[in-house]
């Protein structure tokens, strides 16, 4: 069964490579899914670790440096129109957390994946 990744494909759009600081706060080893806070805006989101990562390496309770790919899903049909432009504008320079904060809006539409952590 192959684990990764649910964000490759023509259905979803890389945008940015981001690292920050994170503390995790829950995890599930057999999803490769971590729940985790970003300490910068205190914002909390989901990520999946990609199989380049060991996920016994990330620890609940623990801060880490962690390095995320963000992506967003070219179907927006049921994204309301005036923050569909948010995920069809590709060429925008957008920071991380506006992808947090899209990601409580449309979870479905936006998704991080680890690539690489390190323990604060």
């Amino acid at each position: 069964m192959s684990t990764f990744s649910s964000f490759k494909g023509p259905e979803w759009n890389f945008r940015i490579f981001a690292t920050r600081p994170i503390l995790v706060k829950a995890k599930n080893d057999h999803l490769r899914k971590v729940a985790a806070i970003d300490l910068l805006t205190n914002l909390p989101f989901a990520f999946e670790v990609t199989k380049d990562v060991s996920v016994k390496k990330v620890e609940a309770e623990k801060r880490f440096s962690a390095t995320l790919k963000v992506y967003t899903s070219k179907n927006v049909e049921d994204v309301e129109s005036e923050y569909a432009e948010f995920f069809e504008v590709l060429d925008v320079d957008q920071k991380f957390e506006d992808f947090v904060k899209a990601y409580w809006m449309y979870p479905n539409h936006v998704g991080f994946e680890l690539t690489e952590i390190e323990l604060l």
